[in-house]
């Protein structure tokens, strides 16, 4: 049995925990450690202390904030790519302790615990970043965030899953037309930048063409400025539905935020 909650998701701060009866994971942690122990203590009943893993996606300050906080209340295992750990040891230095990564190879599989963690390439700007897929049993959830475009290969490793936590970062026309200067718009917009509202649901049609059983998706990293959870969510359903009716029936959308944790989801 694999459970989840969003503990926090926007531009200002992302941190997702997954456990089994065994294993406690948290997947980035870009809230303060304050906000860590209390998210996790309201939808679980866990404390950072009692986490088994960390994984990083990548260096952003939005993904790895409590970092420092993480590392010294707990004994957690860390799993990272390599460059993504020379970026936080530039940042962190010394207040990482001593530390030692398990190195994360975007394509190679590996386990924590009773689940199987599938980590791939995502396009970003960053040094190297990844995001994963969580196999247990028949469970499977993919987190698929800060990325400009959803290749072939990221498909079809996110193929199959039962739940997705899935980026819905900008309606296009408010970011072109929000205060933004430009050279910021153009990177989000971009393809090392952040799916749009539209470009997550075709890239979900893709998904969801290989099964026919209800899948659960939750729209993440939504744009403070350039986006609206109920644009997200009107913008995502009714592109899918243009684009295969059954869409509608099949895919339920659900909302994170960045200012509370979703209920525990059981998979």
């Amino acid at each position: 049995m694999l459970e989840f909650s969003v503990l926090a998701s926007g531009s200002s701060g992302n941190a997702l925990y997954i456990q089994t009866p065994n294993t406690k994971i948290l997947l980035d942690s870009g809230i303060s450690g304050r906000q860590l122990q209390q998210r996790l203590q309201e939808v679980s009943g866990q404390s950072i202390a009692d986490l088994d893993a960390l994984l990083l996606t990548h260096e952003h300050i939005d993904h790895v904030r409590g970092l420092r906080q993480v590392l010294k209340q707990s004994q957690a295992q860390v799993y990272t790519t390599q460059g993504t750990w020379h970026h936080v040891q530039d940042t962190a230095g010394k207040d990482l302790g001593s530390r030692t990564p398990n190195w994360v190879v975007a394509g190679e599989a590996f386990e924590v615990g009773d689940i199987r963690v599938t980590p791939f390439t995502v396009s970003h700007d960053a040094e190297e970043p990844v995001a994963y897929r969580f196999d247990c049993g028949h469970s499977s959830l993919a987190v698929a965030t800060d990325l400009g475009y959803v290749s072939d290969s990221i498909k079809s490793v996110l193929a199959g899953c039962s739940c997705y936590v899935f980026e819905a970062n900008h309606d296009v026309e408010m970011l072109r037309a929000g205060r933004y200067p430009w050279n910021v718009k153009r990177r989000i917009l971009g393809d090392k930048g952040h799916l749009s509202n539209q470009d997550a649901a075709v890239a979900l049609a893709d998904l969801l063409d290989l099964k026919n059983d209800p899948v659960d998706v939750y729209l993440a990293h939504l744009s403070e400025e350039n986006n609206q959870p109920d644009l997200a969510e009107i913008t995502v359903s009714s592109v899918l539905t243009e684009i295969k009716s059954i869409y509608k029936e099949q895919i339920r959308l659900k909302r994170t935020s960045r200012a509370q944790a979703t209920m525990l989801h059981t998979l």
